[in-house]
């Protein structure tokens, strides 16, 4: 009986040995894994790290986000000196925002394109047709995007759906809605 003990508080021991190395492991993964929250992985691009040296690109868009009728804030600083993104000269993603403006600066060493999803991913909040931040289209809300290139307002005339798909495009102004039905 007591070696059965000795084997049991032995086991006990050797798995609270385990779940605490596992758990400062994963405070050291958290950094690095909020760079994105969505079910689907994040794009490649949102791992590339640069600065403003042989930039190929350098573009603007307009992004504003309205939940429920309210303007939410595009923080400063997503993408400048992130968990990722924080060596000397090469402290920007290719998608990222210097203040709340809402002005998305699209930067790259080739000319390559950019998805609206690689700044979400960025940022670390869920975007794409399912909806924005914690807040899911359902039977009761919904949500519509527009891109806006002539100065107009949204209309059904420039909505689009292709929501974290989306090619991002020199001074558009891009407004994403979540709305209840």
């Amino acid at each position: 009986m007591n070696q059965e003990r000795l084997v049991w508080g032995m086991i006990t021991a050797v798995a609270i040995a385990g779940l605490v190395i596992l758990l400062s492991q994963q405070s050291a993964l958290d950094e690095v894994e909020s760079l994105w929250s969505s079910a689907d992985e994040p794009d490649p691009l949102a791992f590339v790290c640069l600065d403003h040296d042989g930039l190929a690109r350098h573009d603007h868009v307009t992004l504003k986000v309205f939940v429920e009728g309210v303007k939410e804030t595009i923080p400063a600083g997503i993408g400048i000196n992130s968990g990722v993104c924080n060596q000397q000269d090469a402290n920007m993603h290719a998608v990222h925002t210097h203040n709340d403006a809402g002005t998305l600066h699209i930067e790259m060493n080739d000319g390559g394109n950019v998805s609206l999803g690689v700044f979400f991913d960025i940022w670390g909040v869920h975007f794409d047709e399912t909806g924005i931040f914690d807040h899911r289209v359902n039977e009761t809300h919904s949500m519509r995007m527009h891109v806006i290139t002539d100065g107009s307002e949204a209309s059904e005339a420039n909505q689009v759906d292709s929501f974290d798909d989306y090619l991002l495009q020199n001074s558009e102004v891009i407004e994403v809605y979540f709305v209840e039905l």
